[in-house]
């Protein structure tokens, strides 16, 4: 399925891309590839929205459809943090210690113990959203998971979350030490308490009010916390796993969202363009650095991250965005505005070549043009 008005060969390599994913593995995969400076968008599905739903009547995945946008969540909640910094309301070098809520104060010298000393109380925002905290990230623990398995539809709270990563694992590095790097969904959580403490609402409102109805973005909510908008989800697995069956609470601040490829876009260019943050604030999202990675995360064109957005390389290019973990993308190029969002529902399998498909497109497909800015 695809959109019209855009060169018949640059939207059917579009959809051999998305045709490719979804042969290899791939279940309801969806891709939306703009180019602002000729005007075009191209948008594309392949699949049902049930893995193995062979009946004629099955409803099949279209480019409107909704998915768990997974980790791509994390820039949304960086956003929030950084609106909070830019209204002098708490800083990025700020001890988490002294923004969480008294209903955590218990946890903090148990929050980060390494080589038997505790740092909890020198976390600060930026650590946390960096991931350079070292803190543990129980989102990859196999504890969560049995946790997962044996209470599907169970509410999560943030105390859960952070009461996990307390007891499931250990540290990795003292916090901010040398280029330590360590990518933990914990940290987020503990962002989200924060903005709800400061903001003085449920975080879902705080993401409603400041970023997603200014942006129009009425498909986009977090689940298990605010009603259901829109048409069915798309069903993402794990392997053989439909995770439908997992309470979307079961995430939240680092990986909650519910949204489309048309709402990921919006939110992807307003990101870079200002509407979003005050220019120094977004300098100081968008700045990049390069820390050691766990290879098994590691992947070709990765530059670094920033507070909640990575820095990835593309046709030479420097996109900014996340990815998710069920297979989900979102990538902007801030100077030319192109923007590439999809999913493939499917964590066993890297969205990597999602994206690049696109990218490779555009650059065999469409003039130089493309990479300029449009009127």
């Amino acid at each position: 399925m695809t959109d019209t008005l855009v060169p018949p060969a640059f939207a059917a390599a579009l959809q051999q891309v998305v045709d490719a994913e979804h042969a290899t593995g791939g279940e309801a995969c969806l891709l939306r590839v703009e180019i602002p400076g000729l005007g075009l968008v191209s948008r594309h599905a392949a699949g049902t929205l049930r893995r193995h739903d062979h009946r004629a009547d099955a409803p099949v995945a279209t480019p409107d459809t909704p998915f768990r946008v997974a980790s791509v969540t994390k820039p949304f909640t960086a956003v929030l943090v950084a609106q909070l910094v830019a209204e002098g309301r708490l800083g990025f070098d700020d001890r988490l210690a002294d923004l969480l809520p008294a209903s955590f104060a218990d946890l903090v010298p148990r929050l980060h113990v390494y080589d038997g000393v505790s740092y909890g109380e020198r976390i600060t925002v930026r650590q946390a959203l960096t991931h350079a905290s070292g803190l543990f990230d129980y989102a990859m623990s196999p504890s969560y998971g049995a946790a997962l398995a044996a209470d599907p539809g169970h509410h999560w709270t943030p105390r859960e979350m952070v009461e996990g990563a307390i007891a499931w694992g250990t540290p990795h590095f003292p916090p901010g030490e040398g280029y330590g790097y360590a990518y933990a969904d914990t940290g987020y959580v503990l962002a989200g308490v924060i903005v709800e403490a400061i903001d003085g609402r449920p975080l879902w409102q705080s993401y409603r009010a400041r970023i997603l109805d200014p942006l129009g973005l009425t498909g986009t909510y977090l689940e298990g916390f605010e009603p259901h908008r829109g048409p069915a989800i798309s069903h993402a697995h794990e392997g053989e796993y439909d995770v439908m069956v997992l309470h979307g609470s079961s995430d939240w601040a680092g990986g909650g969202l519910v949204s489309t490829v048309d709402e990921l876009a919006v939110f992807a260019q307003a990101l870079v363009d200002g509407r979003l943050l005050d220019a120094a604030h977004l300098d100081q999202v968008l700045h990049w650095q390069f820390r050691t990675l766990d290879p098994a995360l590691h992947s070709p064109g990765y530059l670094g991250y920033g507070i909640g957005v990575e820095a990835r390389s593309m046709a030479g290019r420097v996109f900014r965005g996340h990815r998710g973990h069920w297979g989900v993308v979102m990538h902007v190029e801030p100077v030319s505005g192109i923007t590439v969002t999809g999913t493939i529902n499917q964590s066993a399998r890297r969205p990597d070549a999602l994206a690049q498909g696109a990218i490779d497109a555009i650059v065999e497909h469409l003039p130089a043009g493309a990479w300029e800015r449009g009127s």
